[in-house]
């Protein structure tokens, strides 16, 4: 008896354990949002999502769904392909936009299905939801987050996280845990304002090549890159940043004090025994805090952004020891804290990430979008069809109804021929004259940064076809996409996706001939000075009221100029200390195999090198 007993207690583990495999093989163990849930609204987040799977092997794709919070209608989708052995653990960063309303994460599986590997769309059986998260409360669009690769004992959150910056902004501070945790793609830095670097070595062997070139486009771009000096010394040498620093880095020296000179900082460095690196100042150098001879702070303009270099760390220099009088820790944290406060007020923020603080207030995409609306209706390319068929049906119809008005039953016996054979032929026009192919109006930005040869392109695009179609279309490498609106469709319908890895493309699109749809690109592109203005650029400063100007511009040109004007998306350009000149030109961007481009309009940016006068 007891030994029957235990064959059936035997066996029903044996289920158990069955079923948990059969249901439980694939598991998401980790998913975070953003840096340790940093991330803002409006902006781009990574999404880390470890996968592991147990006693069965997966091919197939992970997705990443953005969902309406309170609805559950899907905003956006994101896929990556992912193959798992039958037990292995695999970690994914994806790269997804946070919209401005309540959303949550859920992850799929989709295996591959078919002869073709074809992956099944929409919510088939064969898909499971892993898991749900909702996202944390972001950080405001006006506050400081600061991102740190720093070791274990930094003390940069205590001096900085929380503190009031300004009257109505506060810094928040977030820690990545080694360096390979940075982005592999510049958009992955979207929401961070500074990220500060200390003790961490920044060789090729640490830092690979697509993190490095991430990290320098984020700095062009906008962000503002600081690095910690004193014994940092020996981690500055010889890293992919030290040739676009302000200084160059001569040696160490042990100091009692520093002269801080002329600074708007208002800052007494305290007493003591200090390591300090012994800068000399490159051409584009500007002294924050000291003299040209003894250097505290450098500071540099490097595109829209730009880089800090201080000559001591900052983790040592408000240490107890190193103060004459001995000051308690309450006095040490709060100079620490005063000296981090100061400096980001003055300089925290590039021109381009203080204008962010009016973002929630702007219109311009709603704006761009409606001008896409307004293309002619005989640009359609229905109407172009109906517009040239119509007539003739209409002349030919008439014409011979007229002579066979008078034949009795051939009248309505002709009539109803000639209605299927106009039918037919207006078909068979459709699909040969005019087959379905899509067209594209394109408005985009182009900012191009010479000293690295790199050039930003953010591009609105509205896609409107002969007839309603699902399409797929691939982009250039590292392009990042997300609707400009969600589409309304019914629950158990599929959403398009956005492959991020290997290939960049969009796939399941459904474009429409009576409403574009509108989708924003981002993307860094070598620049290899291919682009010219059609006519003379336009030198930005202070003194230009509108940006971009629109005198001597119509049409497309004029209403883009207009909206950027009156939404202030580029007035940050007037108070950057970097030279810049403003421009137009027609000429395709990038291109697409599956798109016809109609309209091609870019607005080009050129940061010019100090001592330029004309455009490269």
């Amino acid at each position: 008896m007891y030994q029957s007993r235990t064959t059936h207690l035997l066996s029903l583990l044996i289920l158990i354990q069955t079923a948990a495999v059969a249901f439980g093989a694939v598991n998401v163990e980790h998913v975070t949002l953003g840096f340790n849930d940093g991330y803002k609204t409006g902006k781009w987040a990574p999404v880390d999502i470890t996968v592991r799977s147990q006693n069965e092997p997966f091919i197939g794709e992970l997705v990443i769904e953005v969902r309406n919070f309170f609805s559950d209608a899907r905003i956006q989708r994101y896929a990556t392909p992912i193959k798992l052995g039958a037990t292995e653990r695999q970690a994914t960063r994806f790269y997804v936009y946070c919209p401005k309303i309540a959303t949550k994460l859920v992850t799929l599986l989709m295996p591959i299905t078919g002869a073709q590997g074809a992956v099944p769309r929409g919510r088939s059986a064969a898909s499971r939801a892993l898991t749900e998260i909702s996202p944390p409360t972001p950080i405001a669009l006006k506050d400081y987050f600061v991102l740190a690769l720093a070791p274990s004992g930094d003390k940069l959150k205590q001096f900085l996280d929380k503190k009031n910056i300004g009257e109505d902004a506060q810094a928040h501070v977030r820690y990545l845990p080694n360096a390979r945790a940075l982005p592999t793609q510049w958009i992955g830095y979207d929401a961070v304002d500074i990220l500060v670097i200390r003790e961490v070595a920044l060789t090729e062997r640490n830092v690979t090549k697509s993190q490095q070139t991430a990290l320098l486009d984020w700095v062009q771009r906008g962000g503002t890159l600081i690095v910690s000096g004193g014994s940092n010394f020996r981690y500055l040498r010889g890293s992919f940043i030290e040739p676009f620093l302000p200084v160059w880095l001569i040696g160490v020296e042990t100091v009692d004090t520093f002269q801080t000179g002329r600074s708007n900082l208002r800052l007494a460095m305290p007493p003591g025994k200090h390591e300090r690196i012994i800068f000399k100042p490159k051409a584009n150098c500007q002294v924050v805090l000291g003299t040209d001879e003894t250097i505290a702070i450098a500071k540099r303009n490097f595109g829209s952004g730009q880089m800090l270099c201080l000559a001591f760390d900052y983790n040592t220099l408000f240490n107890v020891r190193n103060f004459s009088p001995p000051i308690g820790t309450q006095a040490k944290q709060e100079a620490g804290a005063t000296f981090w406060r100061r400096l980001l007020e003055t300089h925290g923020k590039s021109p381009r990430h203080l204008a962010e603080r009016y973002a929630p207030h702007r219109r311009h995409e709603e704006k761009i979008d409606a001008q896409f609306l307004k293309k002619m209706p005989i640009q359609v390319p229905l109407i172009k069809l109906l517009a040239i068929a119509l007539p003739v049906y209409l002349f030919s119809c008439g014409a011979v109804l007229f002579s066979l008005k008078r034949r009795g039953r051939n009248y309505w016996i002709g009539g109803f021929i000639l209605v299927l054979v106009s039918l037919s032929v207006i078909g068979l026009a459709r699909r040969g004259w005019f087959p379905n192919s899509i067209a594209a109006e394109q408005f985009g930005i182009l900012t191009m940064y010479p000293e690295r040869q790199r050039a930003h392109l953010q591009r609105y695009v509205a896609l409107r076809a002969t007839a309603r179609e699902e399409t797929s279309f691939r982009m250039p490498q590292g392009t990042f996409i997300r609707p400009l609106e969600p589409i309304k469709r019914d629950a158990d319908s599929g959403i398009e996706t956005a492959i991020q890895a290997p290939d960049f493309q969009m796939r399941s699109a459904v474009v429409e001939p009576w409403y574009p749809r509108t989708y924003v690109e981002e993307v860094f592109l070598s620049w290899d000075k291919a682009w010219q203005f059609d006519g003379k650029p336009v030198r930005v400063d202070r003194t230009l009221k509108k940006v971009p100007p629109d005198e001597g511009l119509n049409g497309t040109r004029k209403a883009f100029a207009q909206i950027l004007q009156r939404e202030g998306v580029l007035q940050y350009l007037s108070h950057s200390e970097n030279a810049t000149q403003i421009g137009w030109t027609s000429q395709p961007v990038t291109h697409s195999a599956e798109v016809q481009q109609t309209t091609d309009e870019t607005l080009l940016i050129l940061y010019l090198n100090k001592g330029d006068n004309a455009a490269q």
